[in-house]
């Protein structure tokens, strides 16, 4: 099973949501988690009850911050995904047990880390975003590939919409 970590700003939406979805759709193949260089504190509201709504788990998704998921007591990450500029700009300062392969796919939309809950629409457009990429990202031949292939893979997804 790879572990796989999506980091944003505040893990509040972005990275919760694609947490969720793979979860769903890993399963067996894929220990998802995610974490925020800047943790929001809680998970929005908001986007637990859009992931309910299509029935994806929702079960331990809380706001943490990277720290909490890189110390020498957690699982080493084959993969970690970057899902916003300040989060990137982390990954690359930070070391990772286990040498993680690390891509970044921005997602536009509200800052995490801005007060209030994201809109609807936002919330929409990341999910469908986050749920194509990780669909593809799912169907990679992981472990069947050399670490610079799905480097490139894996970095070519940014640019799916």
């Amino acid at each position: 099973m790879l572990n796989v970590l999506f980091l944003d700003s505040g893990n509040a939406s972005h990275s919760l949501i694609a947490e969720s979805i793979l979860r769903a759709s890993g399963r067996g193949r894929f220990q998802a988690c995610s974490a925020g260089c800047r943790p929001a504190g809680a998970a929005s509201r908001e986007v637990l009850a859009f992931l309910r709504e299509r029935n994806l788990p929702v079960d331990g998704l809380r706001s943490k911050g990277l720290r909490e998921l890189t110390g020498p007591d957690n699982p080493s990450f084959a993969i970690v995904i970057t899902l916003s500029e300040p989060a990137a700009v982390t990954a690359g300062e930070c070391t990772f047990h286990g040498d993680p392969v690390v891509a970044h796919w921005h997602l536009d939309g509200e800052d995490e880390n801005e007060p209030g809950e994201p809109s609807v629409w936002a919330l929409r457009d990341s999910y469908w975003i986050l749920s194509r990429r990780i669909k593809i990202f799912t169907s990679l031949p992981h472990g069947k590939t050399t670490r610079l292939a799905l480097e490139k893979r894996l970095h070519a997804l940014e640019n799916w919409q």
